[in-house]
């Protein structure tokens, strides 16, 4: 306590804590307790606001003053709360952004990131906020070149134009909002130098166009349930020795033909040919942020991502180049649609590597993520951050970046991380944007119900799966029941000893569609169901039937994760495969491998060498598969009319499939799943049947003609046809 000069004790005056607009008219102030609003004002600049006292109240040693501005604010000024005479705080707009009247009042349509036009680059940035926006040059040093006023158009989007003498030169956004002053990339820039330091001036665009004159057409895919999705990573893939590739663990190496393993057998491209799959997902090519992209370290599978237009540079041969990565992934697509293979882009939206560093959260900040009703950040994803897909300009950005990739790169199919965090509104303007471009493109996601503040009617989840025609989910229902639970290492699950989950794999056989006294369907159609046992995430198959049967040995487990997989892949709906599970890939235990060494990760054909025969059988399976129409049913009235499921004693699951069309040589097709100890033998009607699988062996010719009955062997499939 200070002493005035007549010696009388100077008496302490509330003071203002925070002001923030609630809406564009009112403003929520907190102060200290017994604050004297009379003596308040709200300034824009230098010019008093006139203003009304809507409410005071009283919480604690806290007040709330609730101000009602006598006309709407403009966010991109300078508002400021005088108090007291000497207190002077900024009215910030943390709550606004996130309003529905922010969204009508700026949401934006035109052109973002970078446009070339004759002789020079026109520029776009969304920034509703920034009080003053600069565009920043650097030459290919980092050398600063120039700095250019923005100028703000409509709707808060801020405009440059660049000569087209700077092509190649680096950009960076230099954004004034409350918060200060930072330089930012580009959220829209797709060309981007070494570890995403800078945007680079460049048409992507363009520059394909003219080093891809004539662009491979997409492989032919009819209807959905006719695609075979294989899971990989780019570096996984080939960074063994064992592999042959010579540029191992890059885009290159995954178009690279003729590799072959030290037996001389098949790897890489040309293994994927040979084992029969349409379309190949890789795991996210979006910029991450976790590896440094000069050396390739630390390992880690790419889902935190910090630019999602930008392709990542750690799978490039150089990385400081930009150019590189750009050309290579593009080439790695060409290459793949010329062998017949379909691409899967892994899209990671849902969050954001470290929100405090995103760019969108400098350009406006408190917009593009999702918060819970007490201002905490939403952590549906577990990663700290929820992106918040219901807003116009973040569902923008999401098909903006969806929709280049098809369109500029052709990806084929479209694979969403976590899309149970976005919005079923969002998913559905995707999907029609997608069929603008071609209707063959595949969505499909992971429909998991997260704890993210938006309302279950509105969540992207499985259960709402029939409100999102066209889009695929993950069948987390029929992998738990084949293999036990994915989060309790012991449980077991059809294959593996757990015979009460019977039900629920007949239901996945049937594509998940219900049949009248015989399966519960989850989902509408075949075509939503996307049927797997083994992903990137979680033990691989492998792995779990160890953990979960410790009792047998490599073969028990072998002979289960082959019945397994043929369960799968020849139910209705559409099959997913992980690299490496066709032969028993282990990853020694691990359960969560996303930044695991390679010696933990890779793919290691001389594994696949030792396992050649049950490859073999998977890849005569995934054949009989796309052979034949019945296993490719593609609406539920066909399964309802020919799938027929047999009555069998318990562990033993039979049905029948008929053929769609007269001209198919197979026009009965009888297909048994055993899970017993036991050999099972079954009457045929007339002995003009043939087997084409039985036991450890698959063929698309017959392996035995002309049966009365045929024989089902412990744990393993058997297929006969007339």
């Amino acid at each position: 306590m200070t002493k005035m000069k007549n010696d009388e004790p100077e008496l302490k005056r509330p003071q203002l804590i925070s002001a923030e607009f609630l809406t564009f008219q009112t403003i929520l102030v907190e102060a200290e307790t017994d604050f004297d609003s009379t003596e308040l004002q709200v300034v824009k600049g230098k010019l008093a606001c006139a203003f009304d006292l809507v409410s005071y109240d009283q919480d604690g040693n806290t007040s709330k003053l609730v101000l009602r501005m006598n006309g709407a604010v403009e966010l991109e000024s300078t508002y400021e709360l005088v108090a007291n005479g000497q207190d002077r705080i900024r009215i910030v707009p943390n709550r606004i952004v996130q309003t529905q009247q922010f969204d009508h009042k700026y949401s934006y349509e035109g052109p973002l990131g970078i446009q070339l036009e004759e002789n020079r680059f026109v520029l776009h940035v969304w920034s509703p906020i920034a009080e003053r926006m600069e565009c920043v040059l650097y030459d290919a040093d980092e050398n600063l070149l120039e700095v250019l006023e923005m100028e703000r158009g409509e709707r808060g989007v801020h405009t440059v134009q660049v000569s087209r003498v700077w092509e190649h030169s680096l950009y960076r956004y230099r954004v004034t909002t409350y918060r200060g002053i930072d330089e930012v990339v580009d959220p829209y820039a797709k060309a981007i130098t070494a570890n995403g330091q800078f945007g680079v001036l460049l048409d992507v665009t363009r520059e394909i166009g003219q080093r891809f004159p004539k662009r491979k057409k997409r492989p032919i895919l009819v209807k959905p349930t006719d695609a075979v999705i294989y899971e990989a990573h780019i570096r996984d893939f080939t960074i063994d020795p064992s592999s042959g590739a010579t540029h191992p663990g890059q885009y290159a190496s995954v178009a690279e033909q003729g590799t072959v393993s030290p037996q001389g057998r098949s790897t890489g491209l040309d293994y994927l040919v040979e084992l029969g799959v349409t379309h190949v997902q890789l795991l996210p090519v979006h910029f991450f942020g976790s590896t440094d992209e000069i050396t390739r370290a630390p390992y880690n599978w790419g889902y935190d991502p910090v630019n999602w237009f930008a392709l990542a540079g750690s799978y490039a041969s150089d990385a400081i180049d930009p150019r590189t990565r750009i050309f290579e992934y593009a080439e790695m697509i060409e290459q793949l649609h010329a062998s017949g293979i379909r691409v899967t882009f892994d899209v990671v939206m849902n969050h954001v590597y470290i929100r405090e560093q995103s760019a969108l959260e400098h350009l406006v900040p408190g917009y593009y993520f999702r918060y819970e009703a007490d201002g905490t950040l939403a952590n549906g994803t577990g990663v700290g951050n929820d992106t918040a897909s219901e807003r116009f300009m973040m569902r923008r950005l999401i098909l903006d970046c969806v929709t280049y990739f098809a369109d500029v790169f052709r990806l084929d199919a479209f694979r969403f991380d976590l899309m149970g965090i976005h919005d079923i509104e969002t998913m559905n303007a995707l999907r029609a944007s997608l069929d603008i471009i071609d209707p063959t493109i595949l969505v499909y996601g992971e429909g998991w119900d997260l704890a993210t503040p938006l309302p279950d009617r509105r969540k992207a989840t499985s259960v709402s799966a029939a409100r999102m025609p066209g889009i695929g989910h993950f069948n987390d229902v029929f992998r738990d029941a084949l293999k036990g639970s994915t989060f309790h290492e012991m449980d077991q699950g059809f294959v593996s000893g757990d015979g009460w989950k019977e039900g629920e794999v007949r239901n996945g056989i049937a594509g998940s569609v219900t049949l009248e006294n015989q399966t519960y369907g989850r989902f509408p159609e075949p075509t939503y169901s996307i049927n797997y046992v083994e992903a990137h995430d979680n033990h691989t198959l492998f792995d779990k039937l160890r953990l979960a049967r410790p009792d047998l040995d490599e073969e028990g487990w072998l002979r289960m994760s082959r019945l397994a997989q043929a369960i799968v892949i020849l139910a209705e709906g559409i099959p997913f495969l992980h690299a490496g599970q066709e032969f028993g890939r282990t990853k020694q235990g691990v359960e969560n491998s996303y930044n695991a060494p390679d010696e933990i990760n890779r793919l290691d054909w001389h594994l696949r060498d030792q396992r050649f025969a049950m490859v073999d059988y998977i890849k005569s399976l995934i054949q009989i598969r796309r052979m034949h129409g019945g296993f490719r049913l593609h609406r539920a009235n066909q399964i309802q009319e020919l799938v027929h499921f047999l009555p069998m004693q318990p562990g033993v699951i039979a049905y029948e499939v008929n053929a769609v069309h007269s001209y198919d040589a197979w026009q009965r097709t009888l297909v048994v799943h055993n899970v017993t100890t036991e050999t099972i033998e079954i009457a045929l009607d007339h002995p003009m049947w043939n087997v084409h699988v039985r036991g450890d062996e698959a063929s698309v010719t017959p392996i035995e003609k002309g049966v009365v009955k045929i024989q089902v062997l412990p744990l393993s499939t058997t297929i006969a046809t007339c």
